[in-house]
């Protein structure tokens, strides 16, 4: 089953509309509600599979679970191109993104990465 992970207090029709996509493509979505940047543990553990966030949000509130998620194999790229995102910026507004963590990484991180998951997000 795919799971995403999703923003309690953000949920944006953007974001319904892609887990109604991920629907089509994979049947059955389980949609986890959870607070903040226990999102981006929850994908590092191959506990969920997407993280959209179609909403703005600041930097730091995202680096060190992007930098989680990237020492784990996978990715948050920009909704707009699909690129990475970088800090340190004169504007520290980070528009819509997405996390995901590819299908063989998630296999390999379900099975290694629940201690590395719990130092981080701990």
């Amino acid at each position: 089953m795919t799971r995403a992970v999703a923003s309690r207090s953000h949920m944006s029709e953007e974001t319904e509309s892609f887990i109604k996509e991920l629907e089509a493509k994979h049947g059955e979505v389980e949609v986890v509600s959870s607070g903040s940047s226990l999102k981006f543990c929850l994908v590092t553990e191959g506990k969920a599979d997407y993280y959209p966030r179609y909403a703005p949000i600041m930097g730091w509130d995202t680096g060190a679970g992007q930098a989680i998620v990237e020492a784990a194999g996978g990715k948050m790229s920009r909704y707009e191109d699909q690129e990475r995102f970088y800090y340190n910026r004169e504007n520290l507004l980070n528009g819509w993104f997405l996390v995901e963590m590819p299908e063989y990484k998630m296999n390999l991180t379900a099975k290694l990465s629940h201690g590395l998951a719990v130092f981080f997000c701990v």
